[in-house]
């Protein structure tokens, strides 16, 4: 029953649908077949005639209608989009099957958010722009110590207006395991607020206890606000759950809510993961809210994520980042000064810290945050960086980005699942071993099971926690978020479970490549991928 649901959901059921009638409408039309099928009927009754007239002008109305529209989408596409990668494919299909592209289109257009909720996120940094001058003011006095770092800090204040902290305290959680029972913790102490933010959450042991301390801590006066995401926790919770939340005073909210069969937003998810506890601690990286993410299931083998705690001023960040979402998902405005107007402690020796958000495809200053943060940590390394990722699509820049690392003398090493929960997607991700490969980067598979994590690390002194895929759902559509670090003590914990995972890995021969039959369908698969 839930992959039903999940399929009812889909918007690729209908493409499906309209792309057959497209195919059997020309088959049908262009090759005659309907004069010949209308003849033989009219020869043995006329009254078929009229019926024959109809058929024709109603096809003849659609295909007029289907050229319009194709007409006004192929200006659309050309003046509204710069990135080829996403321009070209869509002016392709509007050229061979027009009909269905139409349809297409008008599901999977977002490339950007839609226009109501593009003035409300310019309104929410208009109101955020106080914080962001302090922001500047701070990473003024600590530029100098960031050295050769200091420009892909500078990036992200810049493009995601957020700011560099100095001196937070920040834990690394190399699994789930070790993750969820310090969160289940942090939650039983909390005293005054709750933010929570997840992609998936999933019925089982974890949300079960995590559902019954927030319960409990709503009855104590706790502020408890929830946002998670629709399409991801399709059929994994109970579609009443909001409702039978908020019963117990907790404010709970679905973001950008399904509807049956046409909802219109398939893309610009929330895959966002943050826990904010009163102004103590924050977590964020890869980890949703769900069993097999700390092993208490197993799917996929050894399920391997990444999380981190911070503790410190850099929280503030995370609090704003939750709030844009929960803003968008409530309809509400949540008062900003009551969360940010706080004085932290201070840990000595601890490095710098970066926590951002990111969103659908140029949503802050025509910028695509994700994708760029991962190109500066790959241009950074000058001896070796690490990354890991489940999913391995990327775009063209991400793709040229690796692949010049390793031909400048770099020690690439990318980490991509062993056993993968996608088996189309993750045959995709291995068509592009080759190219990479031939560049002479280190591509690995976590033997163990399934890597979830979005973790990176250059030259064992800057590293990047976060949610962001090498994926155009991740790098483009999706609303996202991460932690960027320099030389925070945690900093070798990354480097250790990143030697870990290669020493559970099997390295990946330079001369791999995938049979005839496979190259092809991936090729066709990597067409539409910008699209969708």
């Amino acid at each position: 029953m839930k992959r039903l649901r999940r399929l009812f959901y889909s918007g690729f059921i209908f493409t499906t649908v309209f792309l057959l009638i497209e195919i059997l409408v020309v088959v049908f039309f262009e090759l005659g077949i309907d004069t010949y099928i209308f003849s033989s009927l009219i020869s043995k009754s006329p009254k078929y005639a009229q019926a024959l007239v109809i058929v024709n002008q109603t096809f003849t109305a659609l295909r007029i209608i289907s050229f319009v529209a194709a007409v006004i989408i192929f200006f659309r596409v050309i003046n509204k989009y710069e990135d080829p990668e996403f321009k070209i494919p869509w002016l392709v299909f509007l050229f061979v099957f027009p009909f269905v592209t139409v349809f297409f289109f008008l599901i999977f257009k977002n490339h950007g958010l839609p226009r109501k909720e593009t003035k409300y996120i310019k309104g929410f940094l208009n109101e955020l722009e106080p914080y962001y001058e302090r922001n500047k003011i701070e990473f003024a006095k600590i530029e100098d110590e960031l050295g050769r770092a200091k420009g892909i800090f500078s990036y992200l204040l810049n493009t995601a207006r957020v700011g560099a902290f100095k001196n937070n305290r920040v834990t690394y959680y190399p699994v789930g395991d070790k993750f969820f029972p310090d969160l289940i913790e942090g939650l039983k102490k909390a005293q005054k607020f709750i933010f929570i933010e997840f992609f998936i959450i999933t019925d089982g042991k974890l949300w079960s206890e995590v559902k019954d301390i927030l319960i409990q801590k709503a009855q104590e006066g706790v502020d408890i606000r929830i946002v998670y995401d629709d399409l991801g926790s399709n059929g994994t919770i109970s579609y009443r759950t909001p409702k039978r939340l908020r019963k117990y005073g907790i404010k709970c909210y679905k973001f950008h809510p399904l509807r049956p069969i046409l909802s219109g937003v398939y893309n610009n998810r929330d895959h966002r993961k943050i826990v904010v506890i009163d102004h103590q601690m924050a977590f964020t990286g890869g980890n949703n809210l769900a069993d097999e993410y700390a092993n208490i299931i197993t799917r996929f083998g050894h399920w391997k994520d990444t999380m981190v705690k911070i503790e410190g001023t850099a929280i503030s960040d995370l609090i704003t980042t939750f709030i844009e979402n929960y803003n968008i998902a409530s309809k509400d405005i949540v008062p900003l000064s009551p969360y940010l107007d706080f004085e932290y402690p201070e840990f000595e020796d601890e490095g710098f810290v970066m926590p951002f958000g990111d969103g659908p495809g140029f949503y802050t200053n025509d910028h695509l945050i994700g994708e760029q943060n991962y190109i500066n940590i790959i241009n950074y390394a000058t001896k070796k960086v690490f990354i890991s990722t489940p999913y391995l699509i990327p775009t063209f820049g991400l793709m040229d980005a690796l692949r010049n690392a390793a031909l400048r003398g770099v020690d690439v090493h990318l980490i991509v699942p062993g056993i993968p929960d996608k088996k189309l997607v993750y045959k995709v991700a291995k068509s592009n071993f080759k190219v990479l490969l031939k560049a002479g980067v280190h591509i690995y598979t976590y033997t163990p099971g399934f890597n979830h994590m979005k973790t990176a690390l250059a030259d064992d002194e800057l590293g990047f926690v976060g949610t962001i895929n090498l994926d155009f759902r991740s790098l483009v559509h999706h609303f996202e978020c991460g932690t960027l670090l320099y030389k925070t003590p945690c900093i070798k914990d990354i480097s250790q479970d990143f030697q870990q995972m290669i020493n559970q890995s099997a390295l990946v021969p330079i001369d791999f490549k995938l049979g005839i039959f496979s190259r092809s369908l991936c090729g066709l698969i990597k067409i539409i991928t910008p699209l969708l």
